[in-house]
Formats: C-alpha cells, sequence, structure tokens
C-alpha cells in the first residue's frame, strides 16, 4: 500500500475509534494508541508510524469486541442511532 492508502485507513479506523469512545462502549482500549500520538493528520509521520497507529487501533476495536459479543454493543442506544442514520 502506498503511504496515502495507509494514512485513509488511519483515518477511517480513526473514525470508528471515536464512534466507540463516544457511545461508551471503549474504555481504556485504546490507551497504546493515545500513547503513540501518531493520528491521521500527522501526514509528516513516517508510513511504519501509521502503519503501528493502525494496528493500534485495529488490537483496540478487537478487544471491545472480544469483551462484549456484537449482539450486546449493537444495543447500545448511541450505535442504534447511528446505524438508524445509515440505514433507516
Amino acid at each position: 500500500m502506498h503511504k496515502e492508502e495507509i494514512v485513509l485507513l488511519h483515518l477511517a479506523l480513526f473514525q470508528v475509534k471515536r464512534f466507540l469512545e463516544n457511545a461508551g462502549v471503549a474504555n481504556g482500549h485504546f490507551r497504546e494508541y493515545d500513547e503513540l500520538g501518531v493520528h491521521p493528520v500527522h501526514i509528516h509521520k513516517s508510513k511504519a508510524d501509521h502503519k503501528k497507529a493502525i494496528m493500534l487501533l485495529c488490537k483496540g476495536i478487537s478487544e471491545i469486541f472480544k469483551e462484549s459479543p456484537p449482539e450486546e454493543i449493537l444495543k447500545n442506544p448511541k450505535i442504534q442511532e447511528l446505524l438508524q442514520s445509515i440505514a433507516p
């Protein structure tokens, strides 16, 4: 993948992180990512830095789904609201 594609993937996963945090589903799952200090807007950072950030975001997301089955997460009112706005 080219760096631009890596940054776009980073941005997409970052949006998932923000959504999960705003829904109250994430509880410290993204601590390592936050400590890394590499965000999608940091386009001057290396491709390797963005790849590491992507891996940490994926790790946080997978930990959330390990702790709670998808059925439980889907019952969250904020997630329900988003799903209704996407596919009414």
